[in-house]
């Protein structure tokens, strides 16, 4: 069979280079401490590497080139390099670096977290000799599990009472509420058009219309605990000023930890009608009257019982992890999960079906206490998906969509509009870990150990707990009160045992004296 001399050359040539690039010297990496979960790594790239790829660049631009006076592909590599050497030594270094990362990385055996931290910008090829550069990544934590295995839990026994249907029922009405134009002032929980502004030390944002509730909310990731405060009794035209200061994880570097003024323009007050528990209402929901209604809530809750339950033996599985597993946390990682926590709860309340309008209000709440929660989230998250990975325990696609499919029927949407939504702000990856871990915690829970008990006795077992630390502190405290008195005894039976010794001492010159008395008289 004929054999194509085109191909043949080709292949030789590739065989070539794959040799030339076996054959260059490897690069050497060094890696050190630079503090909490963070190394630093040095990589040195070895001159023929960068010569090397210096000529594989250019050898690559001397066939398109353009270069006056020349045809493509004919112009001298001289003219090449000096019309194109500043933009390829660029292409060369971040090739170089490029390739380098990921393979200094692998060649350390570091689990990193999170990108490397290193200004591109500052590295540069030296004229002669080798390439080295320097880069900070944080790392896994390493740390060894507890006891997973008969883990001791309470399992309560869950009443439907009128108080948790009354509940369900006020979530629903809220879902439903309505906003109608009014001329009147602000009231609680009104909705308000504005234009805002916000300015501080280097910024200037501005917006016509910024939709908000008199109640807490957020505008450009900034929490306005005190918002629903400010807004309330104010009319269209009324201009309203807040200032607050950004906190050191807002998404805009620029506006990290600076003093904002946000100033707030009312164009429009809208009144909140949240529809009244009436009879009309219940037909509006399907039933024919209240207490028909009533009942399915009463049924509907009582098959959500067993959701409750498993999300308490959960949370005290989650309880015992974090008492129980002990290791530090990486503080830019820690930054970054700050925001993550947030869109965590954000999950985990439309999961629950909780009206969009309370979850603003609640996230608002969550974040003043944020960095804390995420500490723990963070901790929580490392040691479950430890726990996934001994288990094997994986979530494909079609769990994920499943799950945002039930968090849109909650809140009667469409499942593939919420999706966009999630993807659009980074929470669809938040769905994925939370169904890992709720099947790890539900693979712990079929290995625990359970107890039942009722609300009452849950509440006698809490009670005595309490009394039985507040006496161990009052032991404490006395076994402080003794230790204090002795040790303010010790000086007195110090000075006491130095009497005595004295009394010796001065009994020692006498006795000298004698020796010497004695002796001479024998002489």
């Amino acid at each position: 069979m004929a054999q194509d001399p085109e191909n043949n050359t080709a292949n030789a040539e590739d065989v070539q280079e794959d040799s030339a690039e076996t054959n260059l010297p490897k690069n050497t990496v060094e890696v050190e401490d630079a503090g909490t979960l963070k190394k630093k790594v040095t990589v040195t790239v070895p001159r023929a590497a960068i010569d090397a790829k210096r000529d594989e660049m250019f050898g690559e631009l001397s066939n398109s080139a353009q270069v006056p006076g020349f045809r493509v592909g004919r112009a001298p590599r001289r003219l090449i390099e000096k019309r194109f050497g500043k933009d390829v030594s660029q292409d060369v270094r971040n090739a170089l670096i490029g390739e380098s990362l990921g393979d200094a990385i692998k060649d350390a055996d570091l689990k990193t977290l999170g990108e490397p931290d290193l200004d591109l910008d500052k590295v540069e090829i030296p004229d002669d000799g080798d390439l080295t550069f320097s880069f900070e990544v944080e790392i896994e934590p390493e740390f060894d599990l507890p006891e997973v295995k008969g883990i001791e839990l309470t399992k309560e026994i869950f009443d439907v009472n009128n108080e948790k249907i009354d509940e369900y029922i006020q979530n629903l009405r809220e879902g439903r509420a309505k906003y109608e134009k009014t001329d009147e002032p602000a009231q609680d929980g009104d909705g308000v058009v504005t234009a805002a502004r916000i300015t501080g030390e280097g910024v200037t944002w501005d917006n016509p219309r910024v939709p908000l509730r008199v109640a807490p909310g957020t505008i450009e990731a900034l929490p306005l605990v005190d918002l629903g405060e400010k807004l309330k009794g104010k009319k269209v035209g009324d201009v309203v000023t807040i200032t607050t200061k950004a906190a050191d994880t807002h998404p805009n570097e620029d506006w990290r930890g600076k003093e904002l003024a946000i100033e707030l323009t009312i164009h429009e007050v809208q009144r909140r009608m949240v529809p009244e528990l009436n009879e009309d209402f219940a037909t509006a929901c399907g039933f024919e009257s209240v207490d028909e209604f009533r009942a399915f809530v009463s049924d509907r809750l009582k098959g959500r019982v067993d959701m409750e339950i498993q999300r308490s033996l959960r949370n005290q599985i989650c309880q015992y992890l974090l008492d129980n597993t002990s290791f530090d946390l990486p503080v830019g990682v820690v930054r970054q999960q700050t925001y993550r926590a947030l869109q965590r709860r954000y999950v985990d309340l439309l999961q629950a079906g909780v009206p969009r309008e309370k979850i603003d209000e609640n996230m608002v709440r969550l974040q003043a206490a944020a960095a804390e929660e995420a500490a723990s989230d963070l901790k929580l998250s490392f040691i479950l998906g430890k726990i996934a990975e001994e288990k094997e325990i994986e979530v494909r696609d079609d769990e994920v969509n499943a799950r945002i499919a039930q968090m849109a029927r909650a809140q009667q949407r469409r499942p593939e509009r919420l999706r966009q939504e999630l993807a659009a702000d980074g929470s669809l990856e938040q769905v994925s870990l939370a169904i890992r871990d709720e099947r790890t915690l539900d693979a712990l829970l079929t290995e625990a150990k359970i107890v039942e008990k009722t609300a009452e006795e849950i509440q006698a077992d809490a009670k005595a707990k309490t009394e039985k630390s507040g006496a161990k502190k009052s032991d404490k405290k006395e076994d402080d009160k003794k230790q204090a008195a002795v040790k303010e005894e010790k000086p007195e039976k110090k000075a006491a045992e130095k009497k005595p010794a004295k009394k010796k001492d001065d009994e020692k010159p006498q006795a000298k004296k004698a020796a010497k008395k004695k002796k001479s008289k024998d002489e």
